[in-house]
């Protein structure tokens, strides 16, 4: 399981997410693990319990399942005490709704935090890679060159302030795939600007395949459908995992007839 704390995942400074005192008041300071395996949805936190009077390799280990609120009981290491784990599940039942929808909140967006990275940065994102699992081999489209057959995997801008409307198309072999397109090495990447055309981005395959290629899956009205129905979904989505906007850059104004005369 890929869990990293919580401060490693947003790029801040290493710090408790909270802190609180036991009834021995022994203080502590709690860092937040989360998972960050798309393909894993575990609804879980593992806390971290630090003091200056234990040692990293001894440091309290509790698993919080956060649709229940509740303590995993008996998953958890290192505990000073037995009534250790019991306690603090107490302690947790009095946390407000607020606290509780926070943690379950950075459990998601934490989940797909490598996604949330590149979509800020103006890559695109594969359906798949935001909705891992909702498709098998048979839902992407075949293609075939030469007696070889290819895959196409759809890749959408979901970034807020991009507006156009496209999907970006990659052809990959279909041998080198064993249950779904995972982007090994792309024979053809384009995107395609619904109701407007297309435009190559790279290719190993030959022009005449290519635009056959393209042509037979822009004339394809369902496909079109489809890829716009996801465009949609992936671009609310982005919304509810709070990527952030595309910068601002204003467009430079056209010189003033002063500037241009002198």
């Amino acid at each position: 399981m890929s869990f990293k704390p919580y401060h490693t995942i947003t790029g801040q400074p290493p710090k408790p997410q909270f802190f609180l005192k036991d009834v021995h008041e022994r203080a502590f300071g709690v860092i937040e693990h989360y998972n960050t395996d798309p393909r894993q949805d575990l609804p879980a936190v593992l806390l971290e319990f630090i003091s200056p009077d234990i040692g990293p390799d001894n440091r309290p280990l509790i698993w919080l399942d956060l649709e229940k609120w509740r303590v995993v009981a008996g998953e958890s290491r290192n505990l000073p005490e037995s009534d250790f784990e019991a306690g603090f599940d107490a302690y947790l039942q009095g946390w407000p709704d607020a606290e509780k929808d926070l943690r379950r909140d950075r459990c998601k967006k934490a989940r797909f935090s490598e996604v949330i990275t590149l979509a800020e940065k103006g890559f695109s994102i594969a359906y798949q890679e935001l909705f891992p699992g909702e498709l098998c081999r048979e839902d992407f489209p075949e293609v075939k060159v030469a007696g070889e057959t290819y895959l196409v995997d759809d890749q959408y801008n979901i970034q807020p302030g991009e507006f156009i409307n496209q999907a970006t198309l990659v052809l990959v072999p279909a041998a080198s795939v064993p249950n779904a397109p995972a982007i090994p090495e792309n024979h053809l990447l384009f995107n395609w600007l619904f109701g407007e055309g297309y435009e190559i981005l790279d290719t190993r395959l030959s022009e005449a395949d290519c635009h056959r290629i393209i042509q037979e899956l822009t004339s394809n009205r369902e496909l079109e459908k489809i890829y716009r129905d996801r465009l949609t979904k992936m671009r609310r989505e982005g919304v509810l995992l709070a990527v952030k906007p595309k910068p601002y850059s204003p467009s430079p104004s056209a010189p003033s007839h002063e500037e241009s005369s002198q």
